[in-house]
């Protein structure tokens, strides 16, 4: 079982954790009623208060299952890809450094999905799985629904010399091989839902 599950939603991080978990104190601890009352805001993007919000006991699978259950599920995979030297495949799309990842077909496998995503959002043909690593949760609104996109994360080798070739129609804009300092910088700026899995590298 996950020590912990975060949702990132209009600039808000929700972290729902055990109670034996040590909470950072970036975030601000908040009972049941506390999340009843300032979810509603944070969709709508006039709250106010604390960026970070953490709900810590011993049933937070529970909560953040019931959380969860308004919003359209969509699940996605995506590749940490590392090369022979080591370096680290990133995206930009959006203006934003990225790690490529799309949505699951129906009825296709989530590691089938990954290896796809990351051949035709860069151009690698030839990829190996090491390990599923993460996963990720992010709220959006697309054509008047709110989505909840849980992103299934694998690390992955690449194999050969393949050109990277980045697919713009996703609005990608660039993909490169970059060393692990590149992600470290203060500056790199990259999505919130991504800063756990960049720190962790």
């Amino acid at each position: 079982m996950q020590q912990n599950y975060k949702i990132f939603v209009n600039e808000c991080t929700l972290l729902f954790a055990n109670t034996n978990q040590v909470i950072h104190n970036s975030f601000k601890i908040v009972s049941h009623n506390d999340l009843d009352s300032i979810i509603q805001p944070i969709l709508n993007n006039t709250y106010k208060g604390a960026r970070n919000i953490a709900y810590q006991s011993s049933d937070y699978c529970e909560v953040f299952k019931q959380i969860k259950k308004p919003f359209n599920l969509i699940k996605a995979a995506g590749g940490i890809v590392y090369n022979d030297k080591k370096q680290l495949l990133l995206i930009k799309r959006l203006g934003k450094w990225d790690l490529p990842k799309g949505k699951i077909e129906k009825g296709e496998d989530q590691r089938l999905a990954a290896l796809r995503e990351v051949h035709e959002e860069c151009g690698i043909a030839f990829l190996g799985i090491v390990k599923k690593s993460a996963y990720t949760y992010h709220v959006y609104f697309l054509k008047g629904r709110w989505i909840l996109k849980r992103t299934v994360w694998f690390t992955m080798i690449a194999f050969g010399t393949d050109k990277l070739v980045p697919q713009t129609e996703e609005n990608i804009t660039e993909v490169k091989w970059v060393d692990i300092d590149f992600v470290k910088q203060p500056n790199f700026d990259t999505y919130a839902s991504l800063i756990d899995i960049f720190e962790k590298l």
